[in-house]
C-alpha cells in the first residue's frame, strides 16, 4: 500500500485511524514502562518498578487487541463483531484483575522503609506523559463515544484507565522530588491512591456494565 493510500485510508476509516493512534500511545506507554522500570532499579523505588509491572499488563491488553484486529481483516463482518466481543469481554475481567494489582505497588511505597529522592528529570517526564495520556484519552473519548465498535470502545477504556494512572504516577513522583516521604505524605499518598484505584475499579464496572447491553445484542444480530 502506497503512502497517499495509507493517509487516505487513516483519513476515511475511523477504525483504522483508531488503531494507528493505539499502536503509537502502545509505543510511547513501553518507552515509559521501561523508565519507570529504570528509576525503580536505580533509585531502588518499589512503587516504580510495581507500576512498570502494571503497564506492561496493559501494553499486552492493548497489543494482543492490535494483534486481533490484524488478524481477522480479511474475515466477513459476522465474524469480525464476534471475535471483537469476545476479545472485549476477555480483555474486560482481565482489566479488572489487574486494576486490584495496583494495590501491590502503593501498599510498597506506603511500608518502604528507604527514603528515596528523585531529579528534577522525572517530574519532567512524568508530567509530559501524564499532560499525553490525559489530552489523548480526552480526544480519544470525543470522538469514539458514539461508536459501537468492541474494540474502539476497549481502546477507549483502557486510554482512559492509563490517563488517571499517570496522575497517580506524577502524584508519587512530585512527592519524591520534593524530599520523599515523610509520615504525612505517607498518609496522604495512601488516601489519594486508594481513591484513584476506586476510581479505575467503579469505571471498568460501570464501562462493562453500560456496553454489555449493546455487545449481547451485537451478538444476537450475528
Amino acid at each position: 500500500m502506497k503512502i497517499k493510500e495509507i493517509i487516505k485510508t487513516i483519513r476515511n476509516n475511523f477504525l483504522y485511524k483508531t488503531l494507528c493512534a493505539s499502536f503509537f500511545s502502545l509505543i510511547v506507554t513501553f518507552v515509559f514502562a521501561v523508565y519507570n522500570a529504570y528509576l525503580g532499579i536505580k533509585y531502588a523505588d518499589a512503587f516504580a518498578i510495581g507500576i512498570s509491572i502494571y503497564y506492561t499488563f496493559l501494553i499486552w491488553i492493548k497489543f494482543a487487541t492490535l494483534v486481533v484486529e490484524k488478524k481477522i481483516t480479511q474475515k466477513d463482518d459476522e465474524v469480525k463483531t464476534n471475535i471483537r466481543i469476545k476479545n472485549y469481554k476477555i480483555s474486560s475481567i482481565f482489566i479488572f484483575v489487574i486494576d486490584f494489582c495496583l494495590i501491590a505497588p502503593i501498599i510498597l511505597m506506603v511500608v518502604q522503609p528507604k527514603e528515596v529522592g528523585f531529579g528534577i528529570t522525572p517530574a519532567i517526564v512524568m508530567a509530559a506523559y501524564s499532560v499525553y495520556k490525559i489530552i489523548f484519552a480526552i480526544i480519544n473519548y470525543k470522538r469514539s463515544k458514539k461508536s459501537q465498535n468492541p474494540t474502539i470502545i476497549l481502546l477507549r477504556q483502557i486510554n482512559i484507565i492509563e490517563a488517571i494512572v499517570s496522575i497517580l504516577i506524577l502524584q508519587h513522583t512530585l512527592i519524591m522530588v520534593n524530599g520523599g516521604m515523610d509520615e504525612s505524605m505517607r498518609i496522604l499518598s495512601l488516601v489519594t491512591s486508594i481513591a484513584f484505584i476506586g476510581l479505575i475499579v467503579v469505571f471498568s464496572i460501570l464501562s462493562f456494565w453500560k456496553n454489555r447491553k449493546l455487545l449481547k445484542a451485537k451478538e444476537h444480530r450475528s
